[in-house]
């Protein structure tokens, strides 16, 4: 009996490890089917690594080339043309004679201005040098103040009052009682000369005879006197030379002022622009480069006969090329001056050019209900491949940022009003929402302003339905035997 419950004891033991054995190998097999699916679904996914670069955020437009200036020169007056000097394609400086009138068949007044200015250069070397100005003006001054010195006196002796009427009558009647007496002395005189020269009645009419004719002799003189006074013309004749003289002086006063110094700026300016303008003058028997550039036209040859307005080259500074492109409203306030600019040309192939911005219109133009505004370009480093009117694609870089964490732009998606990205770690895909800022021009990378993303984190590209994610949150052995 006890054998028997032996034999069943060892039997069950048996059967035991045999289920045992059979439910771990069910086990095993099941852990292997369980993890090659989820190896199998975290092998699916696509990823990329957040990467630390640099983004730029354009804003692009496109527009035509055309250069700085362009300088059509026609000719100033008439004439035949004696020569030209350049060539179409050649490169001038400003300044330099490309075309020439002959002398002999220019008008009068351009042939006469080779003598004024002539003239004009030495008045103004005279003015510069010469010190014959400053000493005529010293002894001009010097004569003035003598001639005034002079008529001053001569107005002062011309001073006095012409004698009145009363003063002439009773001079001229002293005159005639003196002349009376004269004669009556003289009647006396005469009728005693006979008696000797002792006697008495002789010397009384001697002595009277003196008396009357020093008296006749006395009112003579006084009469002439008073009757060659100056009158008031004479006097106002005076004065008026006088007047001359003082503003004569002044005269030579301020000439000597403004030359004792040297020449004023004044004199020296108007001095130069007489040479200057008989310089232009003479200057429209030629044709001169008024700006540095390149010929690209000559439309005269010489024997052509020329009159003013005719057509002789055209001129063009290629130096500088600029383009004008609209901005949209929306992107005018990223846009400033000095930013810089891409440039590409659809018939340059293969080749960027650089650019900057170098105005910005103050005011948009509406054109289909959109408004936009004119951005000026200029380019940096043009080229002989470079031809005005050309059109070329401008991208204004509004945005450059460096050492920022970027993530494909594919691998972002909107949750519940919320952008994330989802992140696999350690074959476990993780949600990680973010905040996301500038993305690049070509649109493929985007910056991570803030969010649980580092760098060499991988991103998934191609992240599963939601009802997928949450089985493979749970990892490779969580829930196996759960449930």
């Amino acid at each position: 009996m006890e054998k028997k419950k032996k034999k069943s004891a060892k039997k069950w033991i048996w059967i035991a490890a045999i289920a045992v054995v059979l439910i771990g190998a069910a086990a095993y097999a099941l852990l292997n089917l369980r993890a090659s699916a989820v190896m199998s679904s975290v092998n699916s996914y696509s990823t990329q690594a957040a990467a630390n670069g640099s983004i730029t955020s354009t804003v692009g437009a496109t527009g035509n080339v055309y250069t700085r200036q362009t300088v059509q020169l026609n000719w100033k007056t008439s004439g035949i043309v004696s020569q030209i000097d350049v060539t179409k394609g050649q490169q001038v400086t400003k300044g330099t004679v490309m075309a020439a009138l002959d002398q002999s068949s220019l008008p009068q007044d351009v042939i006469n201005a080779a003598i004024d200015l002539a003239a004009a250069q030495q008045n103004l070397e005279d003015l510069l040098n010469s010190n014959t100005a400053r000493a005529t003006a010293q002894l001009a001054l010097i004569q003035a103040q003598q001639d005034l010195e002079s008529a001053k006196k001569t107005a002062q002796s011309k001073l006095y009052q012409r004698a009145s009427q009363q003063t002439i009558d009773i001079a001229r009647a002293n005159l005639i009682q003196a002349e009376a007496s004269l004669e009556r002395a003289a009647d006396a005189y005469n009728a005693n000369k006979a008696r000797s020269s002792d006697d008495v009645q002789y010397a009384a009419a001697l002595s009277a005879y003196a008396r009357a004719q020093q008296t006749y002799n006395s009112a003579k003189l006084n009469r002439e006197y008073v009757q060659s006074l100056p009158d008031p013309l004479t006097v106002e004749e005076a004065n008026a030379e006088l007047d001359l003289a003082e503003a004569k002086y002044q005269d030579a006063k301020r000439a000597w002022e403004r030359i004792k110094d040297g020449p004023t700026d004044g004199d020296v300016a108007a001095a130069e622009a007489k040479v200057a303008a008989a310089q232009a003058v003479l200057d429209e028997a030629y044709i001169t480069a008024p700006i540095s550039g390149t010929i690209v036209s000559i439309d005269t040859q010489p024997g052509d006969l020329v009159s003013a307005g005719t057509s002789a080259i055209k001129l063009v500074d290629f130096s500088h090329l600029y383009m004008d492109i609209s901005v949209s409203e929306v992107d005018i306030s990223q846009v400033k001056v000095d930013q810089p600019v891409e440039i590409i040309f659809d018939a340059i192939a293969d080749k960027a050019y650089s650019g900057v911005v170098t105005d910005i219109a103050m005011e948009g133009a509406t054109s289909g209900g959109t408004v936009n505004y004119t951005v000026t370009a200029e380019i940096t480093d043009p080229d002989s491949q470079i031809l005005p009117g050309m059109t070329a694609t401008a991208s204004i870089v509004v945005t450059q940022k460096d050492n920022v964490i970027l993530v494909p732009s594919s691998a972002i998606r909107t949750v519940n009003n919320q952008q994330m990205v989802y992140v696999l770690r350690n074959n476990i895909l993780q949600p990680v929402v973010v905040e996301i800022g500038d993305t690049d021009a070509e649109g493929t990378s985007s910056e991570v302003l803030s969010g649980e993303v580092a760098v060499g984190d991988l991103i998934v590209l191609n992240p599963p339905s939601s009802a997928d994610q949450t089985t493979t949150q749970r990892g490779l052995f969580g829930g196996l035997f759960g449930g």
